[in-house]
């Protein structure tokens, strides 16, 4: 199986956990402990993208690898006009489709299906978010083009750092599930 075909499998298997770092209320306290050792980066490259995506006038998102539609909801609860997500597991979708029914904003976002790179758009949009989908994507080149020819204002992108205890762990547990995780070894940009 190649590297796609099992960062969907496991995307498949583990959604509602993955789905559950984003989750704040009602963790054991053991939990928050682990978020905050190992996790914390989710959160703070959240709330920088929410902080990146304020705007006076609403605004329309892509949302590239979505997964559970958390980061969507939250743009949209904070003024996004409209959002696409975009993601290949089925499970993720389902909870995004979820998400956007249970907080009322299912008539300005539409979540797709589809892997990122087949995927076709007949419209630009305003800011393309990235967030976690370079942790699973070998060669990011092609998706960074594709996102650059989509944005019309800014690409906001994370990439995971090689170095650091919490990826070191990641890597293992990754390996351990049978799931790739890549790093970016480039030198960031100024």
């Amino acid at each position: 199986m190649d590297g796609s075909k099992r960062v969907k499998a496991f995307f498949d298997k583990q959604a509602r956990q993955f789905d559950a770092y984003y989750l704040d209320e009602s963790k054991p306290l053991s939990w928050k402990i682990l978020d905050f050792i190992f996790r914390r980066s989710i959160h703070a490259r959240l709330i920088l993208t929410l902080e990146e995506c304020k705007s006076p006038r609403p605004v329309k998102i892509l949302d590239v690898g979505c997964g559970s539609g958390r980061c969507a909801v939250k743009l949209l609860r904070q003024g996004a006009a409209t959002l696409t997500g975009i993601d290949f597991s089925p499970e993720m979708i389902k909870i995004a489709k979820e998400l956007g029914q249970e907080y009322r904003v299912q008539d300005r976002c539409h979540f797709v299906l589809e892997d990122f790179a087949q995927a076709a758009f007949n419209e630009k949009f305003d800011i393309c978010v990235a967030l976690g989908f370079f942790d699973y994507t070998r060669d990011p080149e092609n998706y960074l083009q594709k996102m650059k020819e989509l944005a019309t204002e800014k690409i906001i992108a994370s990439f995971p750092a090689k170095w650091r205890l919490r990826n070191i762990v990641r890597v293992v547990r990754h390996k351990i599930l049978r799931c790739p995780v890549y790093s970016d070894t480039r030198k960031p940009c100024p």
